[in-house]
């Protein structure tokens, strides 16, 4: 089944200048083959949001990748790690 986990990140303060950049280099640093997609929203400027999607055998429990990733998110801000397996399989 394939799974997908997202850190929901709410800035304390403005984003420290190159964050999404730091972010995008340590996911990719991993090497595991995931997918990943960071989403800024649309009208809050303090909310960010990374989603990575992983294959079919990775199984239901969070990733060590995006456990160590949040853990190290929360010195910026409030941070929330769900993860959300593909319906219908």
């Amino acid at each position: 089944m394939n799974r997908l986990e997202i850190i929901h990140l709410r800035l304390a303060s403005a984003a420290p200048r190159g964050l999404a950049e730091d972010i995008r280099r340590a996911i990719a640093a991993d090497g595991k083959g995931s997918t990943a997609r960071l989403y800024r929203h649309a009208t809050l400027d303090g909310d960010l949001s990374i989603h990575l999607h992983f294959g079919s055998d990775e199984g239901s429990r969070h990733s060590d990748l995006v456990t160590h990733l949040a853990r190290a998110l929360r010195e910026y801000g409030m941070v929330e790690h769900t993860v959300w397996l593909e319906a219908g399989e």
